[in-house]
């Protein structure tokens, strides 16, 4: 259990006053291994984390200090001094590369104690735990040159936005507020005594309360380790148990709604996360799930249909709430520019969103690629050599995702690597990690969208790579199953 530091004594006026201009940073310490390279985390700290940090600014016009606990000069006991830094730290800036223990359990002891200031960073490509996918989580680069310089700028443009805003950021402080709002009512003396006479040393009767907390606790603890292991339908049936004694927990149905929808359940997912940006009306995760839903909704309805139904929603006004609410998050306009693209009709709309979203990721695959298509589409070649080293970074990243255990962000990590290959000429591997991408698909929107996706490319521009014309052969087949 994490401890509850709200308990623990209030440090002295002096290193209060510190902490207000401090920056708590989280992070592995010396050499360790990530995604089987070695890393020195104690250079990313001195050269990258803490420099960035010093450039960022409180609103009051501070400069911020970066701290670590394992760098203090002083002495005393570090485990005081790390949860002085967790709980009173105006910032704390997590690194989660490699998923280290230590640093998830500061993670979760700050989000405990503190509802806003919480950062999390992660090195390019490395994947994000189910746990923690519904809060947002910046990439760094970690090598010289450029790259590190763009990191800096990031790190300290995130900070200076953060600490302006102020925003929640800890999902457990999101969960009680919702789940234990307003005062406890006391508990009821006889509705959780025994008539009989306890036994001498029997520990006490939990109330109602209490139980129905611990009942949900079980089932969310029960619906996590689902989906480690790849059990989306346990996981589905855990998170509803969860919400059955907890019906407001933000937490229990924003993953209930993740699971629906990676299930194909998008009328069941929508309903969930719709009950959550009604409990939660500036949660903007739950704004760009229930307008990635409304989109892929839309989709299901033929064009002239849709155009009759004009009530019917598809996602551009939920994902417009979402991009004011968390503006740094390139899915939120990578979700826009689908919206566009596939339900509005509106390619250069569309690539203007994408342009965007690959901006604010520094090149994420999933924007970059469409961005590239809708380019393509529009002037019928496709100017590779203008993105060759961005092609070769996305590759690295989406490489690293389905190596994670499980893969990360199936389908699309293998279908944007198939892209990829056919755009370097290689046809095994395109043909290859396709077939990697339909064995994980689990509707058939997924191959349909690729496949769409490959033909509106290609139908203008004149010459087709070789190993094109199989690999729809085999996306159509992938199709037909769902239909049988």
């Amino acid at each position: 259990m994490t401890p509850d530091l709200r308990d623990a004594p209030a440090p002295p006026p002096s290193r209060i006053e510190e902490l207000e201009h401090t920056c708590f940073v989280i992070m592995p310490f010396g050499q360790k291994e990530v995604g089987g390279k070695e890393i020195d985390f104690t250079a990313i700290y001195e050269e990258i984390f803490a420099p960035a940090i010093r450039q960022a600014k409180t609103p009051e016009g501070h400069d911020l200090c970066a701290a670590r606990t394992d760098m203090d000069a002083f002495s005393g006991s570090i485990n005081q001094d790390m949860f002085e830094y967790l709980m009173y730290s105006r910032l704390a800036f997590a690194d989660i590369s490699g998923f280290n223990p230590n640093v998830f359990y500061e993670i979760g002891a700050r989000h405990s104690v503190q509802e806003s200031g919480t950062v999390l960073f992660r090195q390019t490509g490395h994947a994000i735990p189910f746990d923690i996918t519904t809060i947002k989580v910046f990439e760094y680069e970690h090598q010289g040159g450029e790259q590190a310089d763009r990191s800096r700028e990031r790190i300290t443009r995130v900070l200076t936005e953060t600490l302006r805003r102020n925003r929640l950021d800890s999902p457990v402080r999101l969960a009680l507020r919702a789940q234990w709002g307003g005062t406890p009512r006391p508990a009821d003396a006889a509705a959780v005594s025994s008539p009989m006479a306890a036994p001498e040393n029997c520990p006490p009767v939990p109330t109602e309360q209490v139980w129905r907390k611990q009942q949900m606790e079980s089932f969310l603890r029960d619906g996590e380790e689902a989906i480690r292991l790849g059990d989306l339908e346990a996981a589905r049936t855990n998170y509803w148990g969860a919400l059955r004694f907890d019906p407001l927990n933000i937490v229990a149905r924003m993953r209930l709604g993740l699971v629906l929808k990676r299930q194909g359940k998008l009328f069941e997912a929508f309903e969930e996360f719709v009950t959550v940006t009604k409990i939660a009306a500036n949660y903007g995760e739950a704004w760009k799930e229930k307008g990635v839903v409304e989109g892929l909704i839309a989709r299901l309805v033929p064009a002239e249909s849709r155009k009759k139904a004009t009530w019917l929603p598809d996602g551009y006004d939920s994902l417009q709430r979402a991009s004011l609410l968390i503006p740094g998050d390139f899915d939120v306009w990578s979700s826009l520019g689908g919206v566009l693209k596939n339900v509005r009709g509106d390619p250069a709309a569309a690539r203007e969103m994408y342009a965007k979203a690959a901006e604010i990721s520094d090149g994420h695959p999933y924007p970059l690629l469409n961005s590239l298509k809708l380019e393509a589409k529009n002037t019928g070649r496709l100017n590779l050599e203008a993105v060759r080293e961005p092609l070769q970074k996305a590759e690295k990243m989406r490489l690293a995702q389905t190596i994670a255990t499980p893969p990360v962000d199936v389908p699309w990590c293998y279908f944007d690597l198939a892209e990829i290959a056919l755009y370097q000429e290689n046809q095994a591997g395109f043909l290859q990690f396709l077939d990697q991408g339909t064995a994980s698909c689990i509707a058939s929107w997924q191959p349909e969208t690729f496949k769409k996706s490959l033909l509106d490319t290609f139908a203008s521009i004149p010459n087709q790579p070789e190993g094109l014309q199989e690999g729809i052969a085999r996306l159509d087949r992938a199709i037909a199953a769902y239909a049988v």
